[in-house]
């Protein structure tokens, strides 16, 4: 199933590529000029180095953050194995980590209350 915009995109590009893809395939260096580029024109991009893989990256861990299965996210990046879709999981797991301990001095004093409710 694809979402209207990619449909949009593939009805765009089809009949364009001659070696039968769906898509033109630009070098990898050429992606990253554009996104660049991109990120140049965005205000909170404008000191990140943007580049094709960080944008996959991206894709996974929000993908992964809102709930899809990692099994699917594995279909959509194209990973063979499960494992190569996991290590975003991880990540995903660590980013918890420290968000967690970001909020946990909040909870400080709390937790004797707390416990003595139960």
């Amino acid at each position: 199933m694809l979402l209207d915009i990619p449909k949009m995109i593939i009805e765009k590009y089809t009949g364009l590529s001659k070696d039968g893809k769906v898509f033109p395939v630009p070098s990898n260096s050429y992606c990253n000029d554009r996104l660049s580029a991109i990120s140049e024109q965005i205000d909170c991009l404008k000191e990140k180095k943007v580049t094709f893989h960080l944008a996959r990256h991206t894709f996974a861990t929000l993908f992964l953050s809102e709930g899809v299965p990692l099994e699917s996210l594995r279909k959509m990046l194209g990973h063979k194995n499960i494992a190569t879709t996991q290590i975003y999981a991880k990540i995903l797991n660590e980013k918890v980590g420290k968000d967690m301990q970001k909020v946990s001095h909040k909870f400080k004093g709390l937790e004797r209350s707390f416990v003595s409710q139960l």
